[in-house]
């Protein structure tokens, strides 16, 4: 569907990639054979050093799996620390950053109060053309904000203190292909439902309006997507819910969801394609990956340990838990509906997507992150002002940027959670951020 070349052919170029790399993958069934399923991968050295350099997972299919692992894997390894170019680096000052496109992120309030800090940044290049823009490496590489990465941000002249920066920061928007427009392809998709999750959360949880979710009857599937339903039914052992959340951009965005217990936290696995089948299908396919990865920690069930700096804000902390129980019980249920009309190509698939972005008035930014011999890309793509709230679900202290303010400020009974003074102690507070955050 979103592929230029045939699997065969992919898996071929991505095992002569690691070859050339001196990487051996070390995959595993997890699923032990089912369908759908999850396979994971290992990059190992020759030498066999341990930790590995990298992993991955992949969800579908057998083979669909397998390849999917291998270049999860090959992605994290081209766009870690491994493969970190010191000179690619400039350093750019906050004021002009905030200033610029990423002006409506979440994190431009923390840069604005440090306007002469100067940031480790990377050139991104207009898709469709236009100017360049510096955007912060710790944006989307966790790994160069950790304390371990001191000496890497050295090497780049980069003394920022990034403490309180990091929440902000995950690799979404990284992805690998055997063209650019494949990769990109798949890091802009992942960026729009990043975005779609983000504004689920916010409609669900920041809003006082009832939110009313969308729920496709499983009665209504076709067969592929049917049995990957009932693989995900039979391995979570809980009802699954297969949510329409496409955002206002159009671009259709499912969510396979479980509700958290007291036992066990939600599990989730989302989708976004131009196509609604596949969109659901990596869904449902996501959801069983989780479950089954769950197995590699060898737990017998997972925790989620309760951010302590959430207590203050019981707004948050639900994001946090992420627990749609009373939602679903007023949610719309539809029939599941085929959208034709879908182009074939990927990059027909891009362009599209990057007209849809631009009539809504977001620009995609990317920048080339690696290109091997067996034709091979890494890229980052990054859509100013698209939300990345989602951080909040694995207990990093987030708040919403200016998209997710505009669809809290609809509400007017929300308004003073993002922005309004209240008082506290007889004093009128800044509620731009909850308590347990302020000064940060």
């Amino acid at each position: 569907m979103e592929r230029v070349v045939p699997l065969w052919d992919a898996m071929r170029r991505v095992t002569a990639a690691l070859t050339q790399l001196g990487l051996t993958p070390e995959l595993i069934d997890v699923g032990r054979g089912g369908d759908p399923s999850a396979w994971s991968c290992r990059l190992l050295t020759e030498e066999g050093a341990s930790p590995p350099m990298a992993q991955g997972m992949g969800k579908g299919r057998r083979e669909e799996a397998r390849a999917g692992a291998l270049f999860e894997a090959l992605e994290h390894y081209l766009t870690g620390p491994d493969w970190f170019d010191p000179t690619s680096v400039e350093l750019v000052e906050s004021a002009h950053i905030v200033t610029g496109p990423l002006r409506r992120e979440a994190c431009s309030v923390l840069l604005a109060r440090t306007p002469g800090a100067r940031l480790g940044c990377c050139r991104y290049r207009a898709l469709g053309g236009g100017r360049e823009i510096p955007v912060p490496l710790f944006l989307w590489a966790p790994w160069y904000a950790e304390t371990w990465a001191g000496s890497l941000r050295e090497r780049a002249g980069d003394v920022c203190d990034y403490g309180q920066l990091m929440r902000y920061s995950c690799n979404s928007g990284s992805a690998v292909g055997v063209t650019a427009a494949e990769a990109l392809l798949h890091a802009l998709n992942e960026t729009i439902e990043r975005d779609a999750l983000s504004l689920l959360l916010v409609r669900a949880f920041l809003c006082d309006a009832d939110f009313r979710p969308t729920v496709i009857d499983p009665a209504t599937l076709p067969h592929d997507l049917a049995r990957a339903y009932s693989a995900a039914e039979r391995l979570t052992g809980s009802p699954v819910y297969l949510l329409d959340i496409t955002s206002g951009l159009n671009v259709p965005t499912m969510l396979a969801y479980t509700a958290p217990t007291s036992r066990r936290p939600h599990r989730r696995g989302a989708g976004t394609s131009l196509s609604a089948s596949y969109a659901a299908w990596r869904a449902l396919t996501e959801l069983v990956q989780t479950t089954l990865g769950e197995t590699l920690s060898g737990a017998d069930a997972p925790v989620r340990d309760e951010p302590p700096r959430l207590a203050d804000c019981p707004e948050l902390h639900a994001c946090w838990r992420f627990d749609l129980t009373d939602h679903l019980r007023d949610a719309r249920t539809i029939p599941y509906s085929h959208a034709g009309g879908t182009p074939d190509h990927p990059s027909d698939q891009l362009s599209e997507l990057i007209s849809i972005l631009s009539a809504h008035g977001y620009i995609p930014y990317w920048r080339l992150v690696a290109a091997l011999p067996e034709e091979i890309v890494a890229v980052h793509a990054v859509v100013p002002g698209l939300e990345r709230f989602m951080l909040i679900i694995d207990g990093n202290l987030v708040l919403p940027g200016q998209r997710g303010h505009d669809v809290v400020r609809k509400d007017a009974g929300a308004a003073a959670l993002l922005g309004e003074p209240r008082t506290h102690q007889g004093k009128a507070v800044d509620r731009s951020c909850p308590p347990a955050w302020r000064g940060c």
